[in-house]
């Protein structure tokens, strides 16, 4: 019965076009500037704070934060599904994955009420065994100590697989000696390749497309044909 931990942003949803807009509403209501497209995919990752404070820092504006910062997630609320919407292919997996016994954990370093929120709209909250954000606990990914945790509270079956798009993914993964499923669908940048190549490559499995990570288990003998 493994294991997998599923990432949200770049891997479960695309939720980049909402993101960009919301912090570029936000930007232009306090004058400080525009936020590019793919410099907010490479933000994006370890929660909303963190968010913010790259992207202040980038235009020097990081006393403003907490103002910014009510305001953002304002108009993230407003706009959380406008765009939004699930990788072709993941409904297909999840449920491949649950008929052959695997259970699966939601893990993003998103708040619990952004994450409540989304996946509420998006009405796919139930198809999971266990959530877990950025704040449930008081560490979040990549720290190996979340992992301890949620085994003192979820029976975590082996093998383990962490799929995700960031880096934080790779790094969880390797960090708790599981395999790691590369979302190339995501927001996976290419400067993060040198960070792969220190993770063993028996433990890689490199996916196009969720189809292709069914196909990619299924000759590994991993789940049922």
């Amino acid at each position: 019965m493994p294991t997998l931990f599923f990432d949200l942003d770049g891997t479960l949803l695309d939720t980049a076009e909402d993101i960009f807009f919301s912090l570029n509403s936000t930007l232009k209501k306090f004058k400080i500037g525009e936020i590019d497209f793919q410099t907010t995919l490479s933000y994006i990752g370890n929660g909303v704070r963190p968010l913010i404070e790259k992207t202040l820092n980038q235009f020097g504006r990081t006393e403003e934060l907490e103002k910014v910062l009510k305001d953002f997630l304002s108009n993230y609320r407003k706009n959380i599904t406008k765009k939004t919407y699930i990788y072709q292919g993941n409904i297909e997996l999840i449920f491949t994955l649950k008929k052959s016994d695997w259970k699966i954990i939601l893990l993003t370093n998103k708040s619990q009420h952004l994450t409540s929120i989304l996946l509420s709209q998006m009405g796919i909250t139930q198809i999971f065994d266990l959530i877990v954000c950025g704040d449930t606990f008081d560490v979040k990914k990549p720290n190996s100590k979340l992992f301890e945790i949620i085994k003192s509270v979820f029976s975590v079956k082996e093998p383990i697989f962490v799929l995700g798009d960031g880096i934080n993914d790779l790094i969880f993964a390797s960090n708790i000696g599981a395999h790691f499923i590369l979302a190339e669908w995501g927001f996976w940048s290419k400067s993060s390749e040198k960070e792969l190549k220190s993770f063993p490559k028996k433990k890689i499995i490199r996916a196009k497309t969720p189809y292709d990570v069914i196909e990619k288990l299924k000759e590994k003998g991993i789940i049922k044909k």
